[in-house]
């Protein structure tokens, strides 16, 4: 069965339905990326900041021996915030491009919009509990990803955690227009002013933590974990016969925005993909989307009160 797909402003189709990968390491993601192809996933999101991609890239092999073409998956990689600096945005572009086996990325993200000291610390600090940040603007760091367009090393470029105003300054002031707008989404954050202005735009807007993240400390604290227990999407699984995260990720896909919930579990990875023998009525539709508290579980508070930190920008 072909899965559904959306269309992005460099003509290329981007599977509404990817599986995403943070905190899956080692075996469990290796495993977990075997498991979704043989599935039928067949788009793959990835970052440097995962710290996966050797383990994405073996799995990745090992089904191109078995006869899956290169041309049929679409593989998304990120560019973290230690990569700003225009010198360090290749060699990292190459880096990923190393550790997944591949010759090019079918899209590749500016991770968040914040750029932190340059170095091999993922996460480095002031010591004061904020981030270390650098004085780069986001689009210095635009630029030389354009470059990587030009070099054939990523089909499309696009933007991660970014909000409307951040978004719409890439959009005026790149050469190569972003094709992809990343954020967190689900039902209690919609981002519906966002998705809207990404409609208008021509630029598709990706969700993660699209179950908000259930069971998680960050879900407790922010008193969301309880999504997939809201009896407006209980009532809504039960009369489709699906279960509630089934739900979650189908008003995505529904809204036209690209989907890439996380898991090791294989159940869960099949679970994930079984959404296109059932349609959310309009009704159901609006039902979800009023279910939004702008609850947002990951607010990146380390570089808060950066002068480009996006979360107080409107999404």
């Amino acid at each position: 069965m072909s899965w559904p797909v959306v269309r992005l402003c460099t003509g290329a189709s981007m599977p509404l339905l990817g599986l995403g990968t943070w905190k899956a390491r080692e075996n469990d993601c290796y495993q977990a990326v075997k498991t979704a192809l043989g599935l039928g996933y067949r788009h793959i999101d990835t970052a440097e900041l995962y710290q996966n991609e050797k383990e994405i890239g073996k799995a990745l092999k090992e089904n191109f021996a078995t006869g899956l073409k290169r041309e049929e998956l679409f593989i998304t990689s990120k560019l973290w915030s230690t990569r700003h600096h225009p010198d360090d945005v290749l060699p990292a572009c190459q880096r990923s491009l190393t550790d997944l086996g591949l010759d090019y990325l079918d899209l590749y993200l500016m991770h968040f919009p914040a750029a932190r000291a340059r170095g091999d610390n993922f996460f480095p600090s002031d010591g004061k509990g904020k981030a270390a940040m650098m004085d780069i603007h986001f689009m210095e760091t635009w630029k030389a990803m354009e470059n990587l367009v030009d070099a054939g090393l990523v089909k499309a470029i696009g933007v991660s955690n970014f909000n409307i105003s951040q978004m719409e300054e890439v959009l005026t002031n790149g050469r190569i227009k972003p094709a992809v707008n990343q954020v967190e989404s689900h039902p209690y954050l919609g981002c519906h002013r966002l998705l809207e202005c990404c409609t208008a735009k021509d630029v598709v807007m990706t969700a993660y933590c699209p179950l908000a993240r259930p069971g998680s400390q960050e879900a407790k604290d922010f008193g969301v974990d309880s999504l997939l227990q809201d009896p407006a999407i209980v009532e809504i699984s039960q009369k489709h016969g699906k279960t509630t995260a089934q739900v979650c990720i189908k008003w995505q896909i529904q809204r036209n925005v690209v989907v890439i919930p996380k898991s090791v579990t294989p159940a869960r990875i099949q679970e994930n993909s079984q959404l296109f023998d059932f349609e959310l009525s309009e009704d159901e539709m609006s039902a979800i989307n009023n279910l939004d508290r702008n609850a947002r579980l990951v607010p990146f508070l380390a570089c808060k009160g950066h002068p480009l930190y996006p979360f107080n920008g409107e999404f």
